[in-house]
């Protein structure tokens, strides 16, 4: 009897266990779905969900970087830098030289004495691809560089002296945008184009040491090299600006890469009314200098002795970017030795209607950095008559074709004016150690320094 009870018992025993066990194991798989197709709905949302669905109450030590990691090109990098340096450095040299000349005030000259990249290799932070689009693949590189460049610069001033200017402690961080034209043909890439993105703006921080002496001893040498950079910088590399460099052995067409023409802007400059005379001595003469791009500037005559000038001059700009650029007008007083700002009047072109001819009435605005004016001071004020005209594609390759002589012709004058400067080094280095001369560049120097800062300068000003 005792055994049959015990088997009974035994069998009542393992039907529990095998009950329990077969429960437990489908409520494990139940639970294991039921993750699988929580992760796979949570893969789906972005992170601009996810904070909402947090309601903005996610922890501080929670990020959503949109930049991947990338170490491995670092490395890799690291180890091409230095073939990268040494040839990059006279490609360099030879293509910035002529746009220093190009963007230097009347009067000066800038060379480049020496450039070497450095044995610091750049570093990239994170990669950001967009999808491809038109065989193109758009890659954003969050940059940084603190390199240990050798550079020096050679500028000669109006009155023959020749200054060399070492650029030390360089440090850009920037994103920079990569687009690659795919190919076929191994690499498989016929070129890219390589510009700085403008958000976040991109820093450039460098330090100016004339060789043999002190930079305070050079007065309005050291505002002009900012200037030129600062300009030659937004003008030529930010965004949508870009530089193109062919990749493939064979010839490409990267014409799809360039900056194509948006349009035209015809400025009609009318008049200027109750423009004030802010110098103690002296009669204002003023004129207007007018650019959308500051390589390409208009200029007007001078109206003699007047606040309230007449010019009706119309002038016709080329532009590239309606959403992103502006038209600046400076209006100058000629005066004997410089010429004095005397206000700045911007305006975007966003704001103008295809094909309409729009009057403005501006507002004079006083120079960066400009004391001499109280801010709520009235400096004048200065009408225009603008329209903008979207090129059709005819009149965009014609645009860009007039555009491309024109920048041959600039850059053939600067690259004239570099080998006239390389000539008179040895003539302009002996009057600058004649006696009696050196006193005289110092003075000259700061009355043209001053004015190539106002001149130059209101463009980082407006942008920044």
């Amino acid at each position: 009897m005792g055994l049959v009870f015990g088997m009974l018992m035994g069998f009542v025993t393992g039907l529990f266990l095998v009950a329990a066990w077969s429960s437990n194991m489908a409520f494990h798989s139940i639970m294991r779905l039921s993750k699988t197709i929580d992760l796979f709905v949570l893969g789906q949302i972005n992170q601009d969900e996810v904070k909402k669905l947090c309601s903005q109450s996610y922890p501080m030590w929670l990020s959503f970087p949109t930049f991947e990691r990338v170490k491995w090109l670092n490395k890799m990098l690291e180890k091409l830098w230095p073939s990268i340096a040494l040839a990059g450095s006279e490609s360099m040299k030879g293509n910035i030289e002529p746009m220093l000349m190009m963007y230097c005030p009347s009067g000066f000259k800038m060379q480049i004495s020496k450039l070497f990249l450095g044995d610091i290799a750049p570093q990239i932070e994170g990669i950001k691809l967009h999808p491809i689009q038109s065989a193109q693949l758009v890659m954003d590189l969050d940059f940084k560089w603190g390199g240990d460049p050798d550079i020096i610069l050679g500028v000669h001033t109006p009155v023959g002296t020749i200054v060399l200017i070492q650029l030390e402690n360089l440090r850009l961080f920037s994103h920079v945008r990569v687009i690659f034209k795919l190919a076929e043909d191994i690499p498989c890439i016929s070129g890219m184009a390589i510009s700085l993105l403008c958000e976040p703006k991109p820093v450039l921080h460098y330090t100016l040491k004339p060789i043999g002496g002190s930079i305070c001893s050079i007065p309005g040498v050291s505002e002009i090299i900012k200037d030129v950079v600062d300009n030659l910088v937004s003008d030529n590399f930010q965004w949508p600006n870009r530089i193109i460099l062919p990749c493939s052995i064979k010839p490409a067409d990267l014409s799809d890469l360039e900056l194509k023409l948006q349009g035209r802007l015809d400025v009609t400059i009318i008049r200027a009314f109750s423009l004030k005379n802010t110098d103690t001595f002296g009669r204002l003469d003023p004129y207007v200098l007018a650019y959308v791009r500051v390589l390409f500037k208009k200029k007007t005559k001078v109206i003699q002795n007047n606040p309230n000038p007449e010019w009706n001059e119309t002038f016709t700009f080329n532009v590239e970017d309606q959403e992103r650029e502006l038209l600046v007008l400076q209006v100058f007083d000629a005066d004997m030795g410089s010429d004095k700002l005397h206000g700045i009047a911007i305006y975007p072109l966003r704001n103008l209607s295809t094909d309409k001819s729009t009057e403005l009435s501006l507002q004079l605005q006083p120079p960066p950095n400009w004391e001499a004016v109280q801010e709520d001071e009235n400096l004048g004020s200065i009408l225009v008559n603008v329209c903008y005209h979207r090129f059709t594609e005819e009149e965009q390759r014609a645009a860009m074709d007039a555009e491309q002589e024109l920048l041959k012709e600039k850059k053939k004058e600067a690259e004239a004016n570099i080998l006239n400067g390389t000539v008179d080094t040895l003539e302009g280095a002996g009057r600058f150690v004649v006696g009696g001369i050196e006193s005289g560049a110092g003075i000259m120097s700061s009355g043209i320094g001053k004015a190539g800062k106002f001149v130059t300068s209101s463009f980082t000003y407006l942008v920044s």
